[in-house]
């Protein structure tokens, strides 16, 4: 999930206050997103700063800021900056599930936990913010509540292909392999990330013991995507299989 705060707050800036300074900020703003769209990204960082060092109170810029560090995988600087931005604006969303997904990719599991439960209470409308506690849930290996997170999630978005995803994982989890098996397969309908879809089709078949419906699910997973190790290792286990029979 990515968002792009491109020019909200700057037409804002501009048509509501007619200080110098706050149109310098603007301005800088609109000069950082030009260079993010461009992935210029030093560049854009560069534009953000100058605009924040003008208008310390720019969320906006904090969080599209935010995004760059992403982009540069400097993950600790990105949730500084999306923390910033979500207690400047405390109604402003996206920085608040960019702030737990940040503290989830630092392994901060119980840190993201707070942050997404906090999340899906002020704002319980949106399919990806429980998906995303469902996903931390699942990380703490917090089975059932994830289940719950998942509902919630498709009960919003019926089509939530990583939902699924993530639902049927949890379900292996739980050795449901034919709802596991049911859920991917529901996935796999939507079109979307279907080579992972196949390989986890042939997980289920793996544990199983099925070994040729399993042979034949991750061999079209590789067949898009050759290299993943996750797909050589289930083949790995297949053939090591095929040779002890």
């Amino acid at each position: 999930m990515r968002y792009l705060v491109l020019c909200m707050f700057a037409i804002f800036a501009v048509s509501c206050q007619s200080d110098a300074t706050k149109k310098e900020a603007s301005d800088f703003f609109l000069r950082g997103n030009a260079k993010f769209k461009e992935k210029e990204y030093f560049e854009s960082i560069k534009w953000y700063t100058e605009s924040i060092e003008k208008q310390a109170n720019f969320p906006d810029a904090y969080y599209n800021r935010g995004l760059v560090y992403l982009q540069l995988e400097k993950n600790e600087e990105a949730l500084a900056d999306f923390t910033k931005a979500y207690e400047q604006d405390p109604k402003f969303a996206p920085a608040l599930f960019k702030l737990a997904e940040s503290l989830q990719n630092l392994e901060k599991f119980d840190l993201a936990l707070t942050e997404s439960t906090k999340l899906v209470k002020n704002f319980p409308d949106s399919a990806a913010n429980w998906t995303l506690q469902g996903n931390i849930q699942m990380q703490k290996e917090m089975w059932n509540e994830s289940m719950v997170s998942y509902d919630r999630a498709l009960a919003i978005d019926s089509l939530s292909v990583e939902t699924m995803i993530n639902q049927g994982v949890v379900y292996q989890e739980l050795n449901q392999l034919d709802l596991a098996e049911k859920m991917f397969k529901r996935a796999l309908r939507q079109g979307k990330f279907q080579d992972l879809i196949y390989n986890n089709l042939g997980y289920v078949e793996i544990q199983r013991m099925h070994w040729d419906l399993a042979k034949q699910y991750v061999q079209k997973a590789l067949a898009v995507d050759p290299k993943n190790p996750l797909y050589v290792k289930n083949w790995q286990r297949i053939q090591q299989k095929s040779l002890l029979e």
